[in-house]
Parts: structure tokens; sequence; C-alpha cells
């Protein structure tokens, strides 16, 4: 409502700063035009329920006051309700990003119960006192942002905490979105599984090689051969969307490991297997 009334220039009506000029006044009838209007904005934004206490009050600015002093005055039982939401808020299943927004809200909310006064002190260029106060607020945002955090940040927490002065709460937003996308990245990465197609589904390596090896070395196809056949490089157990010769090797891969009992030593080798992603 603050907003709104500052946009249209008519928040001096409100806040005394605009008293009421005598009848007689010049300014009188611009006065009342205008203390008219704010008066139907007020009661059109106000409840069915609370209007009907205020919609004889003709002056916007005692009606601005009345429900101040009903309505604005710090609720201890809210007080408490913020405070133990704050502390007990964890990250869990949120995003960086939604655990932020939803400790952040809280935090403005309790500020608008107890905001910090501009200054106090008789000279204020040399008060230190408000900007101290201020700076110990912002680093108790930073630690419960800290603390609520999963533990696979908890490297990250450990560096961000070890800093002298902790940083403001935004920059260390913007460090753990970076640890978040960085992390993302690497689970990504993790999930691509590397599978050698076999018959039974056990793993076991059914390329052109082992076409010709059966037992005693003999040419035995075996049972249950895969039938895939790759149009890109022509080979079998596996199809053109999953080669490795026309899409490349994935993430991590070693060539002298053995993937599934079959030691993939040689790019031959390696085409035969088949790229699975999670």
């Amino acid at each position: 409502m603050t907003m709104a009334l500052k946009s249209k220039n008519k928040l001096q009506l409100v806040d005394g700063s605009l008293p009421k000029p005598e009848v007689g006044d010049p300014s009188f009838l611009a006065w009342d035009r205008c203390n008219t209007m704010v008066l139907s904005w007020i009661n059109k934004s106000l409840d069915a329920s609370i209007v009907q206490s205020v919609i004889w009050m003709e002056i916007a600015y005692e009606v601005w006051n009345d429900l101040r002093e009903r309505y604005y005055q710090g609720d201890i039982f809210r007080i408490s309700e913020l405070q133990e939401e704050i502390y007990s808020m964890k990250q869990g299943n949120l995003s960086i990003t939604a655990y932020f927004t939803s400790l952040k809200s809280l935090w403005q909310e309790l500020d608008n119960f107890r905001p910090i006064p501009h200054f106090s002190c008789a000279v204020r260029r040399n008060c230190d006192l408000i900007p101290t106060v201020k700076a110990y607020r912002e680093n108790d945002y930073v630690i419960r942002f800290l603390k609520g955090l999963n533990e696979q940040y908890a490297a990250v927490r450990s560096q961000i905490m070890l800093m002298d002065p902790l940083p403001p709460i935004n920059r260390v937003f913007s460090l753990l979105i970076q640890q978040e996308r960085q992390m993302g990245v690497l689970v990504e990465d993790s999930q691509v599984l590397v599978n050698v197609v076999g018959s039974s589904g056990r793993g076991k390596y059914k390329g052109p090689r082992a076409q010709n090896m059966g037992s005693g070395g003999r040419g035995n196809r075996g049972r249950g051969q895969s039938t895939k056949v790759c149009s890109y490089c022509g080979k079998t157990c596996h199809l053109v969307d999953t080669c490795y010769k026309k899409h490349g090797f994935p993430p991590h891969f070693k060539r002298s490991n053995a993937i599934n009992h079959y030691s993939t030593n040689d790019e031959e080798d390696v085409d035969d297997t088949q790229i699975i992603f999670a």
C-alpha cells in the first residue's frame, strides 16, 4: 500500500506531512479531492469485515493511524513462530534457490516486526552502533543459511565459515549456486553407465570377436546372441544412437578398465560396448 501511495504522490496524506487545510483555504478543494481518492483506495483494499469499522472516518490520515495501531504492532506470538521456523529450517529436498527464498521471506517478515533504526546518535557520522548491529544481523543470516544446508555442501560451508569477515548473504548465495551447478554436472556424469550387452543380461561380451569363440574355441554363436547391428560402424550389440565411434567415448571412460569381466584394450572392443544413460 505504501508503494502504491508513493507512486501516486499521495503518501503525504497518510503520514501526516500534509495536514487538512482550512475550509476557506485555496488548496482545500484539491486536498479534499485527493483525500477522498486515498480513502477510496484504502477502503477498497480492506476486508469487508474491517472496512465497516472505518467507513465513517473522513480523513485518510486518521484511517491510516487507526489501522496501524490495530494491526501493525508486533505480535509476540508471530515473532516466536518466525524465530522457530528460521532456526528449524533445513534444505532437505529444496534447491539452493528455493531454500534461500524461503529463509529470506522469514527474515524479512521478522525484520518488519523488529526493524533496525536508521540512527539514534546526536552526531550521525561518528556513530558506529547501527552499522555494527546490521553487520551482526547479516552474519546471523549467513550462519543460519549455511547451517541448514545438506551435508553434501559441508566442504564449501566450512570454507565460507572460516572466512574473516564473513561475506554478505547474497555473496554466499552466489557461491552456493555455483557449487550446486558444479555438483549437478558431476551427478549427470556419474549417471553415465557403461554396460556390455549380453544375451543373458549379465553383461557377458557378445561382440564380433566373441562370435567365433564358443566352448573350446569353436565358432559357436551361442543362444540368445544379440541381433542389434549398428548402421554407422557395422558392428553388433549396439545401435547407432549409442555408438562410441560416432558419438565419442563417455566421460571418465578408461580403456584399460575391465567392464563386466571384459577388458577394453583397443578401439575395436570398445565399439562393441553400449552406453546406457540413467
